[in-house]
């Protein structure tokens, strides 16, 4: 093999070798590229999950302080409110009536009833519930509506 021979050879051999190369390295740009491009996909979606974190957690504290303020306005009600019987009481002891206890036993009056409620609560399509409707149906359609 002469020089020549060799230096075309080497030739060659350096120009696949530059190929390869520069095949190389438009591949490693392209996935730096990818990778830089994913990055910041990453980061924006991170930053949007961020904020709507940021704006759940307000949302839930808000929530929670009005269940508190609820609560506690419930409790507040509940303190002052005042029974029905002792509220005639003190209306019927300012005009001057004298108390007079309820009769017990068999003159007692009778415990009213929510009809709607106990035909609610009897199984759908049973006899019971189609004869409880129909011999109580106008207290039962009054309740519904």
């Amino acid at each position: 093999m002469t020089i020549e021979d060799q230096l075309l050879e080497a030739n060659a051999a350096l120009s696949g070798l530059t190929a390869e190369r520069d095949d190389l390295r438009a591949t490693v740009e392209k996935l730096t590229v990818g990778a830089a491009a994913e990055l910041e996909a990453a980061k924006v979606s991170l930053a949007e999950k961020d904020a709507k974190l940021a704006e759940l957690s307000a949302a839930i504290e808000t929530a929670a302080k009005e269940a508190e303020a609820l609560k506690a306005t419930a409790l507040e009600a509940e303190s002052i409110k005042v029974s029905a019987s002792k509220e005639a009481a003190k209306i019927a002891a300012s005009v001057g009536v004298l108390p007079v206890a309820l009769p017990q036993g068999d003159g007692a009056p009778a415990e009213a009833v929510d009809h709607y409620v106990a035909f609610m609560a009897l199984p759908v399509g049973s006899k019971e519930r189609n004869a409880y409707f129909e011999a109580h149906r106008s207290a039962i359609i009054k309740a519904s509506f």
